[in-house]
């Protein structure tokens, strides 16, 4: 049988979802058209998982369901899968600082050539960016590091 946290998180996303929609409605904000955005991804997300839960949760579906745990629960767990996962994060991580090194680079070039106006917040936020990443990256090595 499906967790009853699916139902209770399901049933959180559509009251914030309809919170979202009574804000949009009864303020007007620059921000209406992101309430509308935020409203729509929580209710969508919101009815999904209740109507998840309950056909996972029916008696013809539970032996279907058990089975597609299982297998989820070993391909979360196998150490493959877990050394493939480790390494894409790797790779992902790098190609990130590869971007965002070049995109301070294109930035600037816009910024020089009168293309984008007040370019050195976007170089100084991407710069930031890379700095926060470099760092996040060697402070979990080492966190790992100390636990294995």
């Amino acid at each position: 049988m499906m967790k009853k946290s699916y139902l209770n998180r399901g049933i959180l996303f559509v009251v914030i979802g309809i919170c979202f929609i009574l804000a949009a409605v009864f303020t007007e904000s620059v921000f209406d058209g992101l309430l509308w955005g935020f409203a729509g991804g929580a209710l969508a997300s919101g009815i999904g998982l209740i109507i998840r839960y309950f056909y996972w949760s029916a008696p013809k579906n539970e032996e279907r369901y058990r089975e597609i745990q299982e297998q989820e629960d070993i391909n979360l767990h196998d150490e493959l899968n877990e050394k493939l996962r480790d390494k894409s994060g790797r790779i992902a991580y790098l190609i990130g600082l590869v971007i965002i090194c070049i995109s301070e680079v294109v930035f600037s070039i816009l910024g020089k050539i009168g293309m984008i106006t007040d370019h050195r917040v976007i170089v100084l936020y991407l710069f930031g960016l890379f700095v926060f990443q470099v760092v996040i990256g060697i402070v979990v090595y080492s966190q790992l590091r100390k636990k294995y």
